[in-house]
């Protein structure tokens, strides 16, 4: 079951108030094994020993904000993104105060912007990610994600040139053999898949989605990454023009989220209102109208009324209606 935020906050507010000590190595070890346990689909087993990590800080009062960005990257992972956003707002003011779990804060609140709709934002913190993972001596592949994170920013924000640069160095770290890590290596790779696809070149683009599913197919990881590259793999193939396969991967994204994570997911929104892109293409503006309206519904429920998060929806909600208002 995957929990809401609950008492796990009242540990959250309680350390946001009090005095940072030592730090009882929460940035060698605890990180790393937060992100293998994500990066490999075990979400219940990292909710757990996240929330044994927020409990031993309260005791020792050596507290990292390590921990409380692990859990916001829980949250996001599995679609909880307004409890995301309140636990992050705790992991910053942690961090802030004690200069620990800086590059874990950075890195979360970038994939939370993202989900967000602030792309510029995203990007900013993107880059603070990256500087903050090479001070505290992060291996090569976490900082490639990091600049990846970045690149995906800038490609949503319109600054295409500028995110093929950022994609471009994030590759140089990724394995040739795809025997990397999950979380990391794959999303790299998806992310390149997107902005190959904005440049054109879509069989180079699909190609690098078909080395990120590797990554987790290798290692007979079954988590959110699969989502992801069926998502990939969909926008590819609509900025091709073939709409009968990116309605496929589209429906193969939407039923691995409902069955990996839940069926309210930000990755459902983002399926559904590409699905009513590619009906809209299809000249199918009733069908568009409802997948639009409820992407646009979703997503209401998963970031709030009037959030950023909802623009997207809301926009391609619009351009469905009025397509369908000119129909006899």
């Amino acid at each position: 079951m995957i929990p809401r935020l609950g008492l796990v906050l009242l540990y959250l507010l309680v350390c946001a108030g009090s005095p940072a000590q030592t730090l009882n190595q929460d940035e060698l070890f605890a990180g790393p094994h937060i992100d293998k346990l994500i990066g490999e689909g075990k979400y219940q087993d990292a909710y757990e020993f996240i929330k044994a990590g927020i409990e031993k800080n309260e005791v020792t009062k050596a507290y990292s904000a390590t921990f409380y960005a692990g859990l916001g990257t829980f949250f996001i992972e599995v679609g909880q993104i307004k409890d995301a956003a309140e636990t992050l707002k705790v992991a910053d003011a942690v961090s802030s105060r004690t200069g620990l779990g800086n590059s874990y804060t950075a890195r979360a609140m970038t994939v939370l912007l993202l989900a967000q709709g602030d792309f510029n934002g995203a990007a900013n913190w993107a880059g603070k990610s990256v500087r903050e993972s090479s001070y505290r001596g992060a291996r090569n592949i976490e900082i490639a994600y990091c600049r990846s994170l970045e690149a995906l920013a800038r490609l949503r924000s319109g600054d295409l040139k500028r995110a093929a640069k950022l994609i471009g160095d994030a590759l140089k770290d990724v394995p040739d053999d795809n025997d990397a890590d999950p979380l990391f290596a794959s999303r790299v790779l998806f992310t390149a898949c997107l902005i190959e696809s904005h440049q054109a070149r879509y069989k180079e683009a699909q190609e690098y989605c078909r080395r990120g599913l590797e990554v987790v197919e290798k290692k007979k990881i079954d988590s959110r990454d699969v989502s992801l590259a069926h998502l990939a793999m969909a926008e590819s193939y609509f900025l091709g023009g073939d709409m009968a396969k990116s309605r496929e991967f589209i429906t193969k994204s939407m039923d691995h989220t409902s069955g990996k994570l839940k069926s309210t997911h930000q990755d459902m929104v983002s399926a559904l209102e590409l699905l009513a892109r590619v009906d809209l293409k299809e000249a199918k503006p009733a069908d568009a109208q409802a997948h639009a309206q409820s992407a646009f519904d979703m997503a209401v429920t998963i970031f709030g009324e009037g959030a950023g998060g909802t623009k997207g929806p809301q926009k391609t909600l619009q351009e469905a209606k009025k397509a369908n208002a000119k129909q006899p």
